[in-house]
């Protein structure tokens, strides 16, 4: 057990107080004494421990035990250590095992509660592992862990106006990012170097651990983290860059680029995209299910003669077409997979798969398409880094 050395923030004390009441107020309607929050070095699983602790991992696991009189208390592993953890004033205990499990059932005992119903967040999607799991029955009884997944999903489903600040922020920041590469997207430079001036540009603006996936015409079918091709006049080329950004909030982001004046084929094809992605946007609302973006976005494809890898909620599909995002990358819905009512000043990742026939459809349009966050709010979706007619997402040069 170690003390606390250092104040660290990316967040006010007033909303780690919105966010532990939120939960110990769900706690209380589920009858729940505590909660076991499993994170890991995921991107659907790394921000719970960030979301309740103001403290971002990197890599391997962590977990956090809250109680209604105590916690966040941090179990961190022996892999990554603690010793970031410890400059975080939200955290009130870190403890460093090898046995997480086994330390968190130590954690319930001692705080009376280990009799009790306890909540395991992360018990139902894998972000607890088999072992810890195990390791947790040890000393608490299986019968009295329950799965709290989605009780946690629905209050971080909730933005306040500082956390929608720190995705504003994000989308600033990636703004200045794409702004600075536009220099580099030229004939003459390679996939490879273009990506690697982009992991370079986010590095310095603070981006952690940046995911960079770029390709350019012909498109290859599947996503790339760029090749030793020489890009050319009349290529198109896509950029998307997935992250945290410095303040731990996440944005995936596309933008497109022609490399000469754009041809008839693709600006009528990007109309088509603004054309079915604003209709998506529009039919987002409170109180409507999030699948209304994509049915909204595939009527309009359909229109056109283009389909969309989608046809009702209910059917399976290869990839998600939009999934919710703040302190993860994939977190709360996502269609397909986990529909669910959407609510004011939520916040969601769109991108829409379109299904080819051919391999010609494929290598003309593969990963030409638009990624961004929209806010939920009454008047319909509004896009958080792109304006609300798109223009700065296919970008002439």
């Amino acid at each position: 057990m170690q003390q606390l050395v250092a104040d660290h923030r990316f967040t006010t004390d007033t909303e780690r107080t919105r966010r532990i009441d939120a939960l110990r107020a769900a706690m209380t309607a589920y009858g729940l004494d505590a909660l076991v929050i499993a994170g890991r070095d995921d991107i659907r699983f790394r921000g719970r421990v960030f979301y309740v602790t103001d403290y971002w991992q990197l890599v391997a696991d962590s977990h956090v035990v809250l109680t209604h009189a105590s916690g966040p208390i941090l179990v961190g592993g022996t892999v990554w250590g603690i010793s970031q953890a410890l400059q975080c004033d939200w955290i009130s205990e870190c403890r460093l095992s090898g046995t997480p499990g086994i330390e968190m059932g130590n954690i319930l005992v001692e705080h009376g509660v280990a009799t009790g119903r306890i909540g395991v967040v992360g018990l139902s999607d894998g972000a607890l592992s088999h072992s810890h799991y195990l390791e947790l029955t040890e000393t608490i009884a299986a019968e009295k862990l329950v799965d709290a997944t989605e009780l946690f999903e629905t209050c971080r489903q909730v933005n306040s106006d500082e956390s929608l600040e720190a995705l504003t922020d994000t989308s600033t920041c990636w703004k200045s990012i794409y702004t600075e590469l536009e220099a580099f997207v030229r004939p003459g430079i390679t996939e490879i170097h273009l990506a690697a001036q982009v992991h370079r540009i986010c590095r310095e603006h603070g981006v952690r651990d940046p995911m960079v996936v770029l390709d350019s015409t012909p498109f290859k079918g599947a996503t790339s983290f760029g090749t030793d091709k020489v890009l050319d006049c009349g290529d198109i080329v896509a950029v998307w860059i997935e992250s945290a950004g410095p303040n731990g909030t996440w944005l995936e982001y596309r933008r497109m680029y022609s490399l000469g004046p754009v041809s008839p084929e693709y600006r009528d094809m990007w109309q088509l995209y603004i054309e079915a992605h604003q209709a998506g946007a529009s039919a987002m609302r409170p109180g409507v299910m999030a699948s209304c973006f994509v049915d909204e976005v595939a009527t309009v494809f359909r229109s056109h003669g283009v389909q969309l890898d989608y046809t009702t909620p209910s059917d399976p599909h290869r990839s998600f077409h939009l999934h919710g995002i703040g302190t993860d990358a994939i977190q709360g819905v996502w269609v397909s997979g986990h529909d669910r009512i959407l609510i004011e000043n939520e916040t969601l990742t769109v991108h829409p798969h379109r299904r080819f026939d051919t391999t010609e459809e494929i290598a003309k349009f593969g990963l030409f398409g638009l990624t961004d966050t929209i806010l939920v709010t009454p008047r319909g979706g509004r896009w958080m880094t792109n304006d609300q007619q798109l223009t700065s997402a296919f970008v002439e040069l």
